[in-house]
C-alpha cells in the first residue's frame, strides 16, 4: 500500500513523501520487511515521535512496518520472578496493568505522567524507548528496575540492558534490521519503596525538562540497598552509582539526604559539562532528588500495590 500526504500550516505547505505501508501478520514477517529494506524502513506503532519526524522532514523512510497488530508485542506477562512489556504496549496499559503496579509500580507511575490521554493511549513503551530522546519518562524507572531489552532480527535474538540500548540523544544500538520486542525485569519485593517525579513546563502535556525515578530499600533504620536515575539531564540514561554508593548504610534523615541531594547535582554537571542552564537545573534537580526519595520513605507511590 502507498501512502502520501500534504499537510499545510498556515504559511507553506509540507510534503511528506510517498512511502510504502505494511502490516505483517507475524513477527518473522517483520523482521524479514526490515532485513529486505536495507535501512530504509521504519517500525510504527503508536507513530506519536514518528509522524512528528515524518513532518518536519527528519525522517524519510520508503517503507513503515506497522506492529501494533502484533499479538506478542501487546501483552504484559509475569513468570515468577520476572515480568515481561511487550514493546507495543501502550502507556495507558501499562499505568492500569495490575500487574506493572505491583511489581513494578515506578514504572506505572511514569507511564500515568506521560502527556495527554490521547498520547498515553497511542504512544508505546517500545517507542519511548527506541527514540532515544533524553526526555523519555520511561527510560529512568527502567534503568533502576535494570530492565532488559529483549531484540530480535531475522537471523538472532539478543537480550541487551536498557541502559545500552541508548547510545547518544535520539540515537540508540539498534542495528536497523532489529526490532525491540519488549523489556522484562525482576519483580519487586514488597519492601522495595519507590519515587518518581517529573518537571515540565506544563503539566502532564509538556515532555520532562527533568525527572527522577528511583527504588529504595531501608532495613533497620539504614538504606540498604537504593538505585536512582535521573531522566532530561544527561545524554544517556544511567544510573548514579556513586551517589547509592555514598547513601547505602545510612540512615535517610535530612542532613544525609541534602548531602546526597548535592551529589546529584554534581554528578550531573560532571556528566554532562558546565551548561549556561547549570545554575538553574542544579538547585531544581537536587529539589527533584528530595521530593523523590520522601515520595519513596513514606510510600507515597505505593498505593497501587496489594
Amino acid at each position: 500500500m502507498k501512502w502520501s500526504s500534504n499537510l499545510q500550516p498556515q504559511t507553506e505547505s509540507i510534503m511528506i513523501p510517498s512511502f510504502d505501508y505494511k502490516t505483517p501478520k507475524t513477527l518473522q514477517e517483520a523482521c524479514d520487511l526490515l532485513q529486505e529494506a536495507h535501512g530504509k524502513a521504519k517500525i510504527i506503532a503508536g507513530g506519536t515521535d514518528l509522524v512528528i519526524g515524518l513532518r518536519n522532514g527528519d525522517s524519510n523512510p520508503s517503507l513503515l512496518i506497522d506492529i501494533t497488530s502484533l499479538k506478542e508485542l501487546r501483552r504484559i506477562e509475569e513468570t515468577d520472578e520476572t515480568l515481561s512489556v511487550g514493546a507495543a504496549v501502550t502507556h495507558s496499559e501499562i499505568a492500569s496493568s495490575p500487574l506493572v503496579r505491583q511489581y513494578g509500580i515506578v514504572l506505572s507511575k511514569a507511564a500515568s505522567e506521560i502527556g495527554s490521554p490521547q498520547i498515553r493511549n497511542l504512544g508505546t513503551i517500545g517507542g519511548n524507548i527506541v527514540n532515544g530522546s533524553p526526555a523519555a519518562d520511561t527510560l529512568p524507572p527502567l534503568i533502576v528496575l535494570d530492565a532488559i531489552g529483549k531484540v530480535i532480527s531475522r537471523d538472532r535474538e539478543r537480550n541487551v540492558p536498557v541502559a545500552q540500548l541508548v547510545k547518544g540523544p535520539y540515537e540508540t544500538s539498534l542495528k536497523p534490521s532489529e526490532i525491540l520486542v519488549g523489556v522484562s525485569f525482576k519483580k519487586l519485593s514488597q519492601d522495595i519503596r519507590s519515587g518518581f517525579i517529573r518537571l515540565a513546563r506544563r503539566e502532564a502535556m509538556a515532555i520532562a525538562r527533568m525527572s527522577i525515578a528511583l527504588l529504595l530499600q531501608v532495613q533497620e533504620g539504614k538504606i540498604q540497598n537504593i538505585r536512582i536515575a535521573p531522566g532530561a539531564i544527561l545524554p544517556t540514561p544511567q544510573g548514579l552509582s556513586d551517589v547509592e554508593e555514598f547513601l547505602k548504610g545510612k540512615s535517610p534523615d535530612e542532613e544525609v539526604l541534602r548531602i546526597a541531594s548535592r551529589k546529584v547535582s554534581e554528578a550531573m554537571i560532571r556528566r554532562s559539562g558546565i551548561r549556561p542552564s547549570a545554575p538553574y537545573k542544579a538547585p531544581v534537580v537536587e529539589a527533584l532528588f528530595l521530593r523523590a526519595m520522601r515520595r519513596a520513605l513514606e510510600g507515597q507511590d505505593e498505593t497501587g500495590r496489594s
